[in-house]
């Protein structure tokens, strides 16, 4: 796997392990009542899901210190506080938290930075987005 591979799926595992959503690795359907954890695009189904993407934020030239951006999107039922729910529950469990592994990555520390609501869908649910900012350990042949 490659780096953004390992701290994706090992973000999503967290996150299951946890209690806030349910992530299913081998790609198997999600049932009504589960908050889905998937990558990059949003699904059509579960009404509740949380979309992970990561987006380089900064990286030191000759450290192995990096800092990626994770967007955390979220989705709820038609009951707007539904989707608050479901970025509080991220929020509790990720935000401040110091010296952890996400698989094979070790997180220094993840910080939100901003967040916006994204109002409803077509299908009238609501939607929210946060930016967390993780600090992790990158080395590559360049940095030590």
């Amino acid at each position: 796997m490659t780096f953004s591979e390992d701290l994706l799926k090992g973000l999503a595992a967290f996150l299951d392990a946890a209690g806030v959503g349910t992530y299913r690795g081998d790609g198997s359907a999600y049932l009504p009542s589960e908050t889905a954890i998937v990558f990059a695009a949003m699904p059509s189904s579960p009404d509740r899901a949380i979309v992970l993407s990561d987006y380089p934020v900064a990286d030191d030239a000759s450290l192995s210190d990096s800092v990626v951006g994770m967007q955390v999107r979220c989705r709820g039922g038609a009951d707007p506080n539904d989707v608050k729910h479901v970025a509080d529950a991220v929020f509790d469990v990720l935000h401040g938290k110091y010296a952890f592994d996400l698989g094979p990555v070790h997180v220094v520390e993840a910080l939100r930075r901003s967040g916006v609501p994204l109002g409803r869908d077509d299908s009238n649910r609501w939607e929210h987005s946060d930016n967390y900012y993780l600090t992790v350990h990158r080395p590559s042949a360049n940095r030590t």
